[in-house]
């Protein structure tokens, strides 16, 4: 709405924010978590050059902390011209050699960033010109599709903290970040809120609010009562029947807008396939014709969200739309699961092979709306089929633990991304297994072979083609129930003025609070 960007900026105010998760760190180095991107991509780290967000759904760079770049015709070797007059929160100043640091941290070894070193796998140098500290050039060995995107959107963390930072995870800035960008790092209260404060020494445009409060509260009914008090500016994450009925219900018409919009992400169950119920395409499939997806989305989820069977993001065409969700059909997953030899042999009610119940649990964040929703109706349908499935509810940071190390039959999490350009390497491919997002144990050669292609592919249309025969082959082989695209479910109260949605969320620089 108009009333949106209405009036003449004021400076001042604190902007508070409910988050609905806290995060692990605030350590883009080694965590991908998305609360840690929406908090300091762009706000406190910044990148040498950055999506421009008015300009969807392309979504092409624009400078930040370099003010040019020039690629050679071979696309091997790119070159950055940084400015001269950024310095970091702490005083230093910034300059080339920072961007060859964080690009060395995150290659050793030792790093656990994994999600961003494939990205640099095929580099083959980095440093500052001769005699210019200002002027950094990349080269890789070999084309890769997201080479230059990858290294000019990449946050830049300062040499002189990484040099004693180890592995980053006991450094300070693995929860007290130093940056560049127009807010800076304030004070972390475990447990209950995160706060930036404004930097008066930025390089660009000033911030126009003082601060910003993150507050960390999970219960989505506290945090919707908190909302109705008028405890938040921008409330992130509203559950479906609370955007669809509570904020009218409440009275709240005038007091907040409604903000939805979609970004790259999708929900999903995934199947641990090395465990011995998973490991036959049939019985993923099964599982996928088990759950009645139109039937979730639209009694859970209100119809807000947007189906998918793809792994990118939905207006791309590196996705297939000829491939349809499974439909619901509990008499084609029987068949499914005989034809698989999952039968009741022993006459207990519970389907076998080999002598193995089939018996499973079903590992979740006991944060999650959704799934304490989603999982007593998938255990319902599936002991129709005479499949037993057991529900672990376990806290966030175990959780995550436990995914990681692949300790779960089946699970549900959410991918998301921060830009519309994207990599499936890191999911999909089998070398991911160990240290990369792979959590499924999905291993196909013919998938890591279209991905590997991919990489090298630099023309979009011939690369997203790739990527649509992968997409079949996931459909076929089924390592994931893809779910949906949830939007996010926001409001921002009538003092907000200044916030734009995008793809890569809001650009909290331009926003600033009307008088009372």
């Amino acid at each position: 709405p108009a009333a949106v960007y209405a009036g003449v900026p004021r400076i001042g105010g604190t902007l508070a924010v409910r988050l609905d998760q806290e995060p692990p760190s605030l350590d883009k180095l080694t965590d991908s978590a998305l609360a840690i991107d929406w908090m300091l991509e762009r706000k406190v780290l910044e990148s040498m050059a950055e999506p421009d967000a008015s300009k969807h759904p392309e979504y092409p760079l624009k400078p930040a902390l370099a003010t040019s770049w020039t690629i050679s015709p071979d696309q091997l070797t790119f070159t950055f011209r940084l400015r001269h007059d950024v310095v970091w929160h702490d005083g230093k100043p910034f300059s080339g050699k920072d961007v060859v640091a964080t690009v060395r941290k995150i290659l050793d070894p030792s790093v656990r960033a994994m999600h961003l070193r494939n990205n640099f796998v095929d580099l083959e140098e980095i440093s500052t010109a001769p005699g210019d500290d200002f002027t950094v050039v990349a080269r890789y060995r070999k084309p890769y599709f997201l080479a230059f995107r990858a290294l000019a959107t990449l946050s830049i963390y300062p040499a002189h903290l990484l040099e004693t930072g180890g592995d980053m995870l006991h450094s300070a800035i693995h929860r007290a970040p130093v940056g560049t960008g127009p807010f800076r790092f304030d004070a972390w209260k475990t447990g209950e809120r995160i706060t930036f404060v404004r930097n008066d020494r930025y390089w660009g445009r000033r911030a126009y609010l003082d601060r910003i409060v993150y507050r960390i509260v999970a219960d989505p009914a506290v945090g919707f009562q908190l909302l109705k008090q008028g405890e938040f500016d921008l409330y992130l994450q509203l559950q479906p029947q609370q955007w669809v009925r509570d904020l009218d219900a409440a009275g709240l018409r005038k007091a907040v807008r409604r903000i939805k919009f979609y970004s790259p992400n999708y929900n999903w169950i995934g199947w641990n396939e090395q465990r011995p119920w998973f490991s036959d395409p049939r019985v993923r499939q099964a599982m996928n014709h088990a759950i009645d997806t139109e039937a979730v989305r639209k009694s859970f989820l209100l119809g807000l969200d947007r189906p998918t069977t793809c792994h990118f993001y939905l207006d791309s065409s590196a996705c297939d739309r000829s491939l349809a969700p499974r439909s619901y059909d509990p008499a084609r997953a029987a068949q499914l699961l005989d034809e698989a030899g999952w039968r009741d042999h022993d006459g207990d009610g519970v389907r076998d092979k080999d002598g193995v119940p089939f018996r499973f649990t079903f590992l979740m964040n006991a944060d999650s709306v959704f799934l304490d929703k989603l999982t007593p109706y998938l255990q319902q349908e599936l002991h129709r089929l005479g499949v037993e499935m057991e529900i672990r509810k376990v806290d966030w940071a175990h959780f995550v633990q436990l995914v990681e190390e692949h300790q779960f039959d089946a699970t549900s999490l959410r991918w998301g991304n921060t830009d519309v350009v994207q990599d499936p390497y890191e999911i999909w491919h089998s070398s991911q297994i160990k240290d990369g997002s792979n959590y499924v144990l999905f291993k196909d050669p013919r998938a890591d072979q279209l991905i590997e292609q991919a990489r090298a592919v630099l023309d979009d249309a011939r690369r997203n083609e790739l990527y649509r025969k992968l997409g079949r082959l996931l459909y076929d082989e089924a390592p994931y129930t893809f779910l949906y695209s949830r939007p996010s479910l926001d409001t921002v109260s009538s003092r907000v003025r200044g916030i734009r949605p995008s793809v890569v969320w809001y650009d909290l620089q331009d926003v600033w609070l009307a008088p009372p």
